[in-house]
Order: C-alpha cells, then structure tokens, then sequence
C-alpha cells in the first residue's frame, strides 16, 4: 500500500517522551476493525443495560407486587 496515515504529536508531546503512533498501512482492515471494536462495544453497553432493567424490574416486583 503505497497510502499512509500517521498520527504526529505536537512539538509539547515530543519533549516528554511520547512516542509516535504507528503508521497505518491497510486502511480498509483498520477501518473494519475500529467497526467491530464498535460494534462490540455497543453489545456490551447494550447486554448491561439490558440486566440492569432486569434486577429493577425483580427488585420492584418482588418490593412491591409481593404482597
């Protein structure tokens, strides 16, 4: 790939020591990887959400309709 993306930190970032990011060669793998690490990330939030709702709903259910 002839094409390259590279990340250059500021003249501030280079006196304490940070190292550049590495270059990205293949755009297209980079970009579907950020999708799946996207797309990840959004199944979790949503399976977390999900039990939350869950133990609200038993915990009022049994607080309250437990009669």
């Amino acid at each position: 790939m002839s094409r390259q993306i590279q990340v250059r930190t500021s003249k501030f970032y280079q006196h304490q020591g940070c190292i550049e990011h590495t270059p990205i060669y293949d755009l297209a793998a980079y970009e579907q990887k950020q999708k799946k690490q996207k797309f990840a990330k959004f199944r979790k939030k949503l399976l977390e959400s999900f039990s939350f709702c869950i133990c609200v709903l038993l915990t009022f259910s049994m607080l309250y309709l437990g009669e």
